[in-house]
């Protein structure tokens, strides 16, 4: 993820709007102050930003860990895959559990489990499994990156 790009893309575009107020040096020191005070706000909300894919992705793949780590001073997603793959056997399914979904849930399921060559109840017991097993272990970034 480059930070750096992105900030420099929010500079061109309040440049682009300074350029409309001509050359007013009271209106260019107003904008060059706010987009000095701006920074690390916008730094931190592309950490964050950073921080959600690296939650989506995990939550996408449920044999792998997704952590973001700095490197050289931007937020980068590192992608691993567990050191235990997740493996059900559904042979001796004893315990029922009875859960009501919406019909659109029901659907992606039955879409996801499709994609992996999976039975519905194969897949929901190996995602519950693996949810199960990374409860309280999951890595969140939490506070302020400074570069």
């Amino acid at each position: 993820m480059d930070i750096e790009a992105a900030i420099r893309e929010v500079e061109g575009a309040v440049g682009a709007q300074l350029r409309l107020t001509g050359d007013d040096a009271v209106v260019t020191e107003a904008a060059e102050g706010l987009m000095a005070a701006l920074e690390p706000a916008i730094r931190q909300a592309l950490a964050r930003l950073a921080e959600q894919a690296a939650a989506e992705v995990g939550a996408q793949l449920p044999d792998h860990t997704v952590d973001v780590v700095m490197a050289q001073g931007e937020p980068t997603l590192v992608v691993r895959q567990t050191a235990e793959p997740v493996t059900i056997s559904t042979d001796d399914l004893e315990a029922r559990l009875t859960v009501r979904l919406p019909a659109e849930l029901k659907q992606h399921l039955e879409l996801a489990a499709n994609e992996l060559g999976d039975s519905v109840n194969t897949y929901v017991v190996k995602t519950l499994t693996t949810k199960a097993k990374a409860s309280g272990s999951t890595t969140r970034f939490r506070g302020t990156i400074s570069t």
